[in-house]
């Protein structure tokens, strides 16, 4: 269940247009998370099939996650070290597993509230957004997340989640290097396509 709450916590901070994503401080950042909510829990609250909803969400996350970002960040010092071939292909790979893992499985939080807790500004144009998500058709009823905004070119976009301390990048991380130690490039990619394919979280 914890990989839930972190999908649907993650959902919280998805989806909406350019209209908020002008960048100008904290209050911006609490806006701009406060009314991605909103439109986020019109979608899970929907009475639409759940394919429908999934086709939503890829679109809104595909508009407001900064997946290349995300995508060299966990790489590490191997992204430098991949050939053009491989990093297209790890780049690939990666989006594909983050729409897969992300925007599916969100049943159980139709109904889902949330409050936006405090607002941190951080170095290079960051903030980090933090918020209490309560779940109530969900095992774990009650999430403390944070989620951290890069504004570049005047926007935010999102490039990490944070769950109850942990960060989603982070993790990913240390999970990939360990992986391109043992098995390399190739053999990170082909992880990441099948664990996509099989429906692995």
């Amino acid at each position: 269940m914890r990989y839930l709450i972190i999908i649907t916590s993650l959902f919280m901070a998805l989806a909406f247009g350019p209209a908020w994503a002008q960048a100008a401080g904290s209050d911006s950042a609490r806006q701009y998370v406060d009314s991605v909510g909103q439109q986020v829990l019109t979608i899970l609250n929907d009475q639409a099939e759940e394919t429908s909803k999934q086709q939503s969400l890829r679109q809104l996350f595909t508009q407001n996650v900064d997946m290349d970002w995300m995508a060299r960040f966990v790489l590490g010092p191997a992204w430098n070290q991949a050939n053009a071939d491989q990093k297209n292909r790890y780049l690939s790979a990666y989006k594909n597993y983050l729409l897969s893992r992300y925007t599916q499985n969100f049943s159980d939080y139709a109904g889902s509230q949330y409050t936006v807790t405090g607002v941190k500004a951080e170095q290079d144009g960051q903030y980090t957004v933090g918020m209490k998500v309560n779940s109530p058709n969900a095992e774990e009823k009650e999430t403390m997340a944070g989620y951290r905004l890069l504004t570049e070119n005047g926007q935010f976009r999102i490039i990490d989640i944070i769950v109850e301390g942990v960060s989603l990048i982070t993790t990913q991380r240390s999970e990939f290097s360990s992986v391109v130690q043992t098995s390399g490039m190739d053999g990170l990619i082909q992880q990441l396509q099948n664990k996509t394919k099989s429906g692995r979280a």
